[in-house]
């Protein structure tokens, strides 16, 4: 009801008490048995094709006989043939790269 009167603001109560804990039968943590080699090795291995599917390859260059032979029968010019039979891979994945 309305008497014209400001009526003053009402407190809210809050429970200051701390909440209680629970007891659980909780066990520490064990620690995780050592890791085999063959574990190491392969989360090595999946690290390293990681970096291949994310475009980091690591190129390697490879030259065709015909083009080594070329080279050094016909010296000066055979060079460019050096070069036309290369071929660029990838050392991990064995991609070949452009």
């Amino acid at each position: 009801m309305y008497s014209g009167q400001p009526q003053p603001p009402q407190q809210q109560s809050y429970n200051m008490q701390p909440p209680q804990q629970q007891s659980y039968n909780m066990q520490p943590p064990q620690p995780s048995p050592p890791k085999t080699p063959a574990q190491i090795g392969d989360e090595y291995r999946s690290a390293l094709y990681a970096q291949c599917a994310a475009g980091v390859h690591e190129p390697t260059t490879k030259f065709g006989v015909c083009g080594i032979i070329t080279a050094v029968v016909c010296f000066p010019i055979g060079l460019i043939c050096l070069f036309i039979d290369t071929e660029k891979k990838c050392n991990r994945c064995g991609i070949k790269l452009g």
